[in-house]
């Protein structure tokens, strides 16, 4: 009788010790995404004083009456305007990290073609990339899919190949390549550019963390781009790679299962 007195009362302390150390781990959690996401937010804060800053300057002059020369006058309008993109674009990007880390996703699976999305994005950066004296071009296998949400594979190609051009360099290029691998979907994406430095590829992937962060400024990255890549990527089960040597360019790839499976 004492023996089983004393058995579940052992067992008991090993169901409440058990408890225990779950809340603990369940409290350093909470307390690690608390950190995470006052960081976010102290950064976010960081990153749209920039902008702000820079267009309050320009009203301000514009509105003392200090300017005279008119195509001084249209050259701030001009910068006003582009810093009001810059930081529309980065409160896009913003919503999209919160909502991605929230798990507040929705997907409307279809059978995504590949190959016109590829078309697509080239036909749309074109223009960016003939600016700055970079040619894109396609070798992708015909008949690549992939069973995703249409806008969150848009999303992930938007950006590499975005990347691809803002990184590269005069009479750059850009070479996308896609097929159907083992079950996998598999997607490449790799320039000319200025590269990554060994020890920095890892971090690519941060939030707001940029390789050069006066060329990001110039042509307007928001340091978002890959974190957003990798939270997506995450929900699929996928995977991104990147080999890169500093001035020998870059290659991202990205291999996602061809099924959704939540």
């Amino acid at each position: 009788m004492f023996t089983d007195y004393l058995k579940k009362k052992y067992l008991r302390y090993l169901n409440i010790k058990k408890t225990v150390e779950e809340l603990d781990r369940l409290n350093e959690k909470l307390l690690k995404e608390r950190e995470i996401r006052q960081e976010f937010f102290a950064n976010a804060s960081h990153e749209l004083k920039t902008p702000i800053t820079s267009i309050r300057g320009y009203a301000e002059l514009l509105e003392s009456d200090m300017i005279k020369d008119e195509a001084t006058r249209r050259d701030m309008i001009c910068r006003i305007k582009k810093e009001a993109d810059h930081m529309n674009m980065l409160i896009g990007d913003i919503l999209e990290v919160s909502k991605l880390e929230s798990n507040d996703i929705r997907p409307e699976v279809m059978k995504v073609d590949i190959n016109v999305m590829i078309e697509d994005i080239i036909a749309t950066f074109k223009p960016r990339a003939e600016e700055v004296g970079v040619s894109l071009y396609d070798y992708s296998k015909d008949g690549t899919f992939v069973y995703a949400d249409y806008s969150h594979m848009d999303e992930i190609l938007s950006n590499l190949v975005s990347n691809a051009i803002r990184y590269n360099r005069k009479n750059g290029k850009v070479w996308i390549y896609a097929a159907n691998e083992g079950g996998f979907m598999e997607l490449r994406v790799r320039d000319t550019g200025i590269g990554i430095p060994k020890g920095e590829c890892g971090r690519i992937f941060e939030r707001f963390y940029r390789v050069d962060k006066g060329r990001s400024r110039v042509t307007g990255g928001t340091g978002l781009g890959l974190s957003i890549v990798k939270h997506i990527l995450s929900y699929y089960n996928g995977t991104i790679e990147v080999n890169s040597k500093p001035g020998s360019g870059s290659e991202f790839t990205v291999r996602i299962p061809e099924q959704y499976k939540p």
